[in-house]
């Protein structure tokens, strides 16, 4: 079915901004999600890519551009950026995670008088190695911004104790691009989706709650990065898709899965996911993971239904797998509250937009 419209809101006076708007903007993503909600609700919105700098069709290359951020490339990219950023005519700079954007990039940015916002869903405080290395330049400039935009509540409160001004957390959503229209073939169904399903990264607690399904009889199909290399692989046998599933397919594996099964990043110290919002409103059954952020915003057992432990997880799956018509009641009243409360893009952006129109306005 197609994904629900996010509500609209009444009519209220505009004052547009002009955002230099910096990020990966490839299509699907939620960076250009967020770009396209500034537009829609009628903002100036200069895009600076980063994707066309530092993503190429030579691997290697995009390696060395992700690894040592000192490439020709990279140094395109913060040229781009400078130029872009014209005082007179530009608001603020709002950057998305900023990993390649160089220290003295963002100084010269302050010492032109343009705020800076920063904005990232990744968990800024517990980056594994690999991420500290590409980090190195965020990791050194957090300090440098006028604004903190996360979806991270762990971050809020560390960068509030930390004293950084202006901080606020942004939870995630669904995306208004990322939709079905018309229902899926009979091919796609059978390609796609299966009984259960989940859409995400692996991680040992991930693989530990699939395997505990697999074990108990109940058909799973995981769709995903670094699935492949899980030390219960060969037990997870033909459950295991072998890639991840994006843009049109990942809407459409969602819509074909009976139950998607929500489990959030404990890496990132998650307590949602984009997918815990995707997938009602995208007329779905969420079976999610049990946390105090996530029964907020849903109902439990009316607009979702949520789990504990492992068992419980079982339990659910059985219990919704038997019960169809239960199962499609709770979907559709999941997708009326993702319009009613709203759970898309454009409701985030605007819900930010005071305390971005306050930053502008402090600098006249």
């Amino acid at each position: 079915m197609p994904a629900p419209q996010a509500r609209v809101p009444p009519e209220e006076p505009l004052t547009p901004l002009s955002i230099l708007f910096v990020g990966d903007t490839a299509p699907y993503l939620t960076t250009r999600a967020r770009r396209d909600a500034f537009l829609e609700l009628g903002h100036d919105v200069t895009t600076v890519d980063q994707t066309h700098y530092v993503t190429t069709a030579n691997r290697w290359m995009t390696r060395a551009n992700f690894w040592t951020l000192r490439t020709p490339a990279v140094y395109a990219f913060n040229r781009a950026l400078l130029d872009a950023a014209d005082p007179s005519r530009i608001d603020l700079v709002w950057i998305e995670k900023g990993t390649f954007v160089f220290p003295r990039t963002l100084g010269a940015l302050r010492e032109r008088g343009l705020p800076l916002v920063y904005h990232n869903t990744d968990d800024v405080e517990k980056p594994n190695w690999k991420e500290r290395v590409h980090w190195r330049f965020l990791l050194r400039t957090l300090d440098q911004y006028d604004m903190y935009v996360t979806s991270n509540l762990h971050n809020v409160a560390e960068f509030e104790r930390a004293g950084f001004p202006n901080v606020h957390h942004m939870e995630l959503c669904a995306n208004e691009a990322v939709r079905v229209d018309g229902e899926p073939t009979a091919e796609e169904r059978a390609a796609l989706g299966g009984p259960v399903g989940f859409i995400g990264h692996w991680e040992p607690n991930t693989e530990r709650q699939m395997l505990r399904l697999l074990r108990e009889g109940i058909d799973v199909r995981i769709w995903g990065p670094a699935w492949e290399n899980a030390p219960g692989r060969q037990e997870l046998g033909d459950a295991v898709m072998g890639r991840g599933v994006y843009g049109d397919d990942y809407a459409k594996a969602i819509v074909s899965f009976d139950i998607n099964i929500g489990i959030v990043s404990a890496w990132n110290r998650n307590h949602t996911a984009s997918r815990t919002f995707q997938i009602p409103a995208l007329g779905a059954f969420l079976l999610h993971q049990r946390n105090e952020v996530v029964t907020g915003y849903f109902e439990e057992g009316v607009e979702a239904a949520f789990f504990g432990d492992d068992d419980e997880l079982v339990a659910k799956c059985r219990h919704y797998l038997d019960h169809p018509e239960e199962r499609r009641r709770v979907a559709a009243a999941g997708a009326r509250r993702c319009v009613e409360s709203g759970y898309f893009e454009t409701d985030r952006v605007r819900d930010v937009l005071p305390a971005l129109i306050e930053l502008r306005d402090a600098r006249r």
